[in-house]
């Protein structure tokens, strides 16, 4: 699985790298929505390990930019677990089969991602309503009524070390996997005559618009 530089003309793409080809054509067999699903994780993924390799280059102060990082590396690292209905999601004890640590890890980011970070379930977020109270003999009794809002946090070396393994190990799985299909693909395709190939239609990239965001993906 490689990287290759782009240049964008309205809705024509143009891969770097490729001085003989003519074409890039859209592959419409039933493997390529796999291999479609397969690069997004891969996506999500090197998001989620940019954010926490940022993180080390990020000062302690202020706090909120570190956190803010380290949830979102959570977020896109789940995202790619959780349920989906415009790709597949890797499954967890497929990725890390046998693992008994990882899938523990694992079990401890799903739950602080889906009962603390995107919704408030567990005890990691607490408010402790309070009435502060006056010496006897004031004109009041009752200063003020307040809350304690407490935020738990995980940032810490064993967490970090711990996610980072996560996302790295469920990389190279995506990888393996994307490779696989794109052998088998090429090994399908080199068999069928080069005219037929060329009059295959070619790949296009419609950019989304506002309306679009309330809609779901487009099958290939």
């Amino acid at each position: 699985m490689e990287n290759f530089a782009i240049t964008h003309n309205e809705n024509t793409f143009h891969i770097e790298g490729f001085p003989d080809a003519v074409k890039v054509l859209k592959i419409t067999d039933p493997k390529s929505k796999r291999l479609a699903d397969l690069a997004l994780h891969k996506m999500d993924l090197d998001f989620a390990l940019e954010c926490l390799e940022t993180i080390n280059h990020t000062p302690s102060e202020p706090y909120l930019l570190r956190e803010v990082l380290w949830q979102t590396s959570i977020v896109r690292f789940i995202k790619c677990f959780g349920g989906n209905d415009s790709r597949f999601s890797l499954d967890p004890k497929v990725v890390y089969k046998d693992d008994i640590g990882a899938l523990q890890a694992f079990n401890f980011f799903l739950s602080l991602r889906n009962k603390n970070i995107v919704h408030d379930e567990n005890s990691y977020t607490q408010c402790l309503p309070g009435a502060v109270l006056n010496k006897d003999g004031m004109d009041y009794k009752i200063a003020k009524i307040v809350c304690l809002s407490v935020a738990g946090t995980v940032l810490g070396q064993e967490a970090y070390n711990n996610l980072h393994l996560l996302a790295t190990n469920a990389r190279k799985w995506v990888i393996s996997q994307f490779d696989e299909i794109c052998r088998i693909l090429t090994a399908e395709l080199e068999t069928r005559p080069y005219n037929e190939l060329l009059a295959i239609e070619g790949i296009a990239y419609m950019a989304p618009t506002a309306d679009d965001v309330h809609k779901p993906k487009a099958s290939l």
